[in-house]
């Protein structure tokens, strides 16, 4: 028969090995861990090129602002067609049509009127969209909404860009874990960066000013991409699709 004495002491026991076994269950569950991001960009030549051009119209009367518009987009279609473009490659919107007011005058009766009509068009010779903006400026298209370069491959430089992304963050944790020490283990989570960037030529041409401008993504000059970090060219007329990838790596 145990003495009060023993019991206690049998029961502190109890609860000391009951705390020691939670707290051990508690945290051995997470090993340590190093997340890195990777970002490579693969460069490439463009072989098409997307143009939204615009005629805008200002007239007293609807009725001259109207016919003047449609003889402007009648006009810049034949001159695309004169260029070789084919038909299912041009898109036509809409015609905008809103009132002008001088508001020291009236604001309920218009002065003029401006009428706006967009075309879209794509390009796949190369050399002959300079001739053709030339043209399209002649006979009187007066605005470019945007021009963007782009190649048609774009699902193969996606996936080699994501390839040259996830390379480049195993290297990085590489030289992490080795000024630290430590080994780098297992991936044990994956994750992509939505959207894909474009780096290339894009602007836009409204009222006599150009604001055409390059974002030029950097990119290696003989692997046709690169790694995280690396020092690349900025070479114009080329363009680049970039991707970035986050990995959490298990340390051994």
């Amino acid at each position: 028969m145990l003495s009060r004495h023993g019991l206690a002491a049998g029961l502190a026991a109890l609860a000391l090995l009951g705390a020691a076994t939670t707290t051990s269950a508690d945290t051995g569950a997470t090993p340590g861990q190093i997340s890195v991001t990777g970002t490579a960009a693969v460069r490439v030549a463009p072989d098409e090129v997307f143009l939204t051009l615009g005629v805008e119209s200002r007239d007293k009367t609807l009725q001259a602002t109207t016919r003047d518009n449609s003889e402007r987009i009648a006009k810049a279609l034949a001159v695309i067609k004169r260029h070789g473009v084919p038909e299912k490659s041009v898109q036509l919107n809409y015609i905008q049509v809103e009132p002008d007011f001088d508001t020291d005058v009236s604001r309920i009766t218009p002065v003029a009127y401006r009428a706006r009509k967009s075309i879209g068009i794509k390009i796949t010779r190369l050399e002959s969209f300079e001739p053709l903006l030339t043209d399209l400026f002649a006979v009187g298209v007066n605005q470019v909404e945007n021009i963007e370069f782009r190649n048609s491959d774009l699902r193969k430089h996606r996936d080699r860009a994501r390839e040259l992304a996830v390379t480049a963050a195993r290297e990085k944790a590489d030289a992490l874990t080795a000024q630290l020490g430590v080994k780098r283990g297992r991936a044990v989570r994956i994750s992509e960066d939505s959207g894909w960037r474009w780096g290339g030529w894009s602007g836009s041409y409204r009222g006599g000013q150009n604001l055409m401008q390059q974002n030029v993504v950097q990119s290696a000059p003989n692997t046709g991409g690169q790694g995280d970090g690396g020092e690349g060219e900025l070479s114009v007329g080329q363009i680049s699709v970039t991707a970035t990838i986050n990995v959490d790596f298990l340390l051994e």
